[in-house]
């Protein structure tokens, strides 16, 4: 008797862990889309500060490029 009692307790336990396991996390990051950079983009640069971003992409890809070789 408790022998059945336990193996359906096991089962049922395992069947709880294993359907809440199938639940996908809300915590996955969406992808951006090109037009959520260029929106990022204009919000960010503007007429005042565009030669300093400029710059900064600049170093930024200069420093990328001498990183592979």
């Amino acid at each position: 008797m408790f022998r059945k009692l336990l193996v359906i307790a096991v089962a049922v336990a395992i069947s709880v862990f294993c359907l809440s396991g199938c639940k996908k996390s809300g915590s996955e990051p969406e992808q951006k889309t090109m037009a959520d950079y260029e929106a990022e983009a204009r919000e960010q640069i503007n007429k005042d500060n565009m030669d300093k971003e400029l710059e900064q992409l600049e170093k930024q890809l200069e420093q990328e490029l001498s990183q592979e070789q």
